[in-house]
């Protein structure tokens, strides 16, 4: 079985992350996705809990015709300890043959632990990244054509996107409080 691992927060998957999974599974039997930050929800950073985005990963995939043995998703709280954190991960998920990223930070520790690793081509990411998508949450923008159709559904059936607004403005209320 050729298995490869593919971390991210997807806070919320995008269709980025589509684009990558289905390259991944064009070449392997199955890939593990580390939902990494597992630990946080109801923040501007992580708004949706990992359990939420287990949800909205494994709803997106099965919409899009893969079945539950070619992938399997897997939540990872952080440690704050990067070289820690990814040996963590390592010990965590079953035997891996190579890690797809496109974060330099984890491309480096996975090649410094000796892992191969394929950096993967960020598809538009000045569009396709969850921070974009929140901000568009927040500002009103039109944020559900950067994600598949089953991410929309569920965001707006859990009232995401006024948890995105309540969560980041608190915290940006904070912010200028603190900062002046």
């Amino acid at each position: 079985m050729r298995r490869a691992l593919f971390p991210g927060r997807f806070q919320p998957f995008h269709k980025g992350h589509l684009m990558v999974v289905q390259e991944i599974l064009g070449e392997y039997d199955e890939v593990v996705i580390v939902v990494g930050s597992a630990q946080e929800g109801f923040t501007c950073k992580n708004p949706f809990t990992a359990g939420e985005r287990i949800e909205m990963i494994d709803l997106t995939l099965r919409g899009n015709g893969y079945s539950r043995d070619q992938y399997m998703v897997v939540p990872v709280p952080d440690l704050n300890k990067p070289l820690a954190w990814t040996s963590y991960v390592l010990g965590l998920v079953p035997r891996i043959n190579v890690v797809f990223s496109g974060n330099p930070h984890t491309i480096y520790l996975y090649k410094w632990l000796g892992i191969p690793v394929r950096e993967i081509k960020l598809y538009d990411p000045n569009r396709f990244s969850g921070t974009n998508i929140r901000s568009l949450m927040c500002r009103g923008g039109e944020w559900e054509e950067l994600v598949p159709k089953e991410i929309a559904d569920y965001i707006k059936s859990i009232n995401g996107v006024e948890r995105v607004r309540r969560v980041c403005s608190v915290e940006g209320s904070r912010d200028r409080w603190k900062y002046g």
